[in-house]
């Protein structure tokens, strides 16, 4: 019979604890489901105890391995064939985003995504400026009558600007279209910027956005259309939130207070601060 290891001795897996919390949206496991456990020293022929911190050897030719991002301990075979003798040195390894960053930058990828619907409407409305233009006769009559059907949603004041400009002549329509062809290169890298996770992108997101609320709430101030209302309401959450999530402008400690709230979050320090209690000790499975 094989001798079971002690419970303090024993690195639990996330979720496996006896003790009842609060659930939460664990962003690390949703990553980890998605991309994979981010693990060193599955190729290395020899572990030592000073690589306890993200593998161990588990006996009986097995080693149990650290997710660096959602801490789980994975147990795998020691490899046959390894391509290297000892484990990756800390400064060969880049640590995977977790923690508050990794949710920050989820929320900047949701936003992104509203970036990348409004490129798509503006590419929309851009394609029916420019088909206008090359057969305003045909097609004006058409836009004002579906603009006139978009009357609730939309709001009265832009239904009668829109068929205002398509009754006149040309020239505003090109004012239109090259309008709408910046602020679609602006939405663009805007989407780029919050995607990546840039410090320029959310410069540029919160200057934007804080410009576009102007006229909506010019709108607002002469028809409450839904559409209005859900853009305000989207538009002001989105510009709270990277101000005061992302300390810009020197809100919060600004751009040193980030860094520190990275570095306390992925670092090693990190990583050896969240190891359960009791786990020091390699554990065994003889």
């Amino acid at each position: 019979m094989h001798s079971q290891a002690p419970t303090d001795d024993f690195v639990r897996p996330p979720g496996t604890g006896t003790q009842q919390r609060r659930s939460r949206l664990c962003f690390e496991l949703l990553s980890c489901a998605w991309k994979g456990h981010v693990l060193v020293g599955t190729d290395a022929a020899s572990v030592t105890a000073e690589d306890a911190l993200v593998v161990r050897n588990a006996g009986r030719g097995a080693r149990a391995h650290r997710c660096l991002r959602c801490d789980g301990w994975i147990l795998l075979p020691a490899p046959t064939e390894p391509s290297r003798a000892t484990v990756a040195g800390r400064d060969e390894v880049v640590l995977p985003t977790r923690g508050r960053p990794l949710k920050s930058r989820v929320v900047l990828r949701l936003i992104a995504l509203t970036r990348a619907f409004n490129v798509l409407v503006l590419l929309l409305v851009l394609g029916g400026v420019v088909a206008v233009l090359a057969n305003q006769t045909a097609l004006r009559e058409t836009l004002v009558v579906s603009a006139a059907s978009l009357q609730e949603i939309i709001g009265g004041q832009t239904v009668g600007g829109l068929q205002s400009l398509l009754s006149g002549d040309a020239g505003p329509l090109w004012l239109v279209a090259t309008g709408v062809l910046v602020l679609l290169l602006l939405e663009t890298v805007e989407g780029i910027g919050l995607w990546r996770a840039t410090r320029w992108g959310q410069y540029l997101s919160t200057v934007l956005t804080t410009l576009l609320l102007v006229p909506q709430v010019l709108q607002l101030s002469s028809s409450a259309s839904p559409g209005t209302i859900i853009g305000i309401v989207v538009n002001v959450a989105v510009v709270l939130y990277l101000l005061v999530s992302k300390r810009l402008f020197g809100l919060r400690g600004g751009l040193p207070a980030e860094k520190a709230e990275v570095e306390h979050d992925v670092s090693w320090d990190a990583l050896a601060r969240d190891l359960p209690p009791g786990s020091t000790a390699t554990p065994a499975l003889t």
